[in-house]
């Protein structure tokens, strides 16, 4: 075997030709001194013109401010810095594509001249990996908590109301009077059919495909989704057959209303509560957001509010953004009717 020592300049340029990373060399100006096949593969510039290049060129047009700044910190204290930092970072092709990246560097020095060596890597592909990963989490939480619910509801719910059922049936034999006892009897009624109810449910969050998300599911993973921005989460109530009875159609509008809301008040309200209450009947379905923030002043600007009105008058529904209350907030009312096609 040939000693390291020996290892010719061609074999080592070969080496780095055929690394599976981009390899660049950047002088203590910013300037691009040395690429590797890989970095013209990743930005789509030939080596002719990468060389000379300043690597702030690579960088979207937003962050090159940044990023010259963070060259000039690093010339200052010179270290190896490896891969997965956790620094948010994004390369610019020459196409003026962007794309997530990991760089890792290491100083060298010539003489009184600093050169660092970058190491680039594309993860696009494992930041989506990572985010399937993440949506996949997200539904079997939804899963847990459907399975916890349906236990709760057959272990606690159904029998408080099957004692309560016997209590009023022991109380029919004892009362004097008929029209008590026809007002106890059609609680005893009421009761049982609350409980066919409760069974059905129960069934339905059993039998339900995991992976079919229900419009439920969404409405939680929006607000979970929301929580990382707000630094809490929505609370979230949901009344009648929300996932009967609203449309395909309907229900990305719905989505979509939702997400417009709670950016807005991730951007705007100040809020430290965010209240989400879904409610649907036979003939509409009510998506009301309120939060305890500043309030809003000009419920008609902003694209995010005419976009929620416009979706709803689309479906021949209504769109109502007013204050939560006296002490401030803001409360916005969606509501459709639920057999609504979008308006011509």
């Amino acid at each position: 075997m040939q000693p390291e020592s020996q290892l010719s300049d061609d074999l080592l340029r070969q080496a780095l030709d055929a690394a599976p990373d981009g390899i660049a060399v950047v002088d203590d100006t910013g300037a691009i001194i040395f690429v590797n096949p890989m970095v013209e593969q990743l930005f789509g510039y030939p080596r002719d013109e990468l060389v000379g290049m300043s690597v702030d060129l690579l960088v979207p047009e937003r962050a090159r401010g940044l990023h010259a700044g963070r060259r000039a910190e690093y010339a200052a204290h010179p270290r190896t810095r490896s891969m997965g930092t956790g620094l948010d970072l994004h390369g610019r092709r020459r196409s003026g594509a962007e794309f997530p990246l990991e760089i890792s560097l290491s100083p060298l020095r010539m003489g009184e001249r600093l050169l660092v060596i970058a190491v680039i890597r594309d993860i696009t592909e494992r930041r989506a990996v990572d985010e399937e990963l993440q949506q996949a989490r997200e539904v079997l939480a939804l899963v847990d908590d459907r399975e916890r619910i349906a236990r709760d509801l057959h272990d606690t719910v159904i029998q408080r109301l099957f004692a309560v059922g016997l209590s009023l049936q022991g109380a029919v034999t004892r009362a004097a009077s008929d029209p008590a006892v026809e007002r106890i009897q059609l609680a005893i009624d009421d009761i049982d059919t609350t409980i066919r109810d409760i069974r059905s449910s129960i069934f339905a969050l059993h039998t339900r495909q995991p992976f079919a998300a229900s419009l439920r599911d969404d409405v939680i993973v929006i607000a979970r989704e929301a929580a990382r921005a707000l630094g809490f989460e929505p609370s979230v109530m949901f009344d009648g057959p929300v996932d009967s009875v609203v449309t395909d159609e309907i229900r990305e509008h719905l989505l979509a209303t939702l997400r417009e809301a709670l950016s807005n008040v991730t951007k705007h309200a100040h809020a430290s509560k965010v209240h989400i209450e879904l409610v649907a009947d036979a003939n509409h379905v009510s998506l009301c957001v309120g939060d305890d923030g500043v309030g809003i002043d000009s419920p008609g600007e902003g694209n995010g509010l005419r976009n929620m009105k416009v979706r709803a008058i689309a479906f021949g529904g209504s769109c109502e953004i007013d204050r939560a209350s006296a002490a401030g907030g803001t409360r916005i009312q969606w509501r459709v009717p639920v057999d609504a096609g979008v308006a011509g």
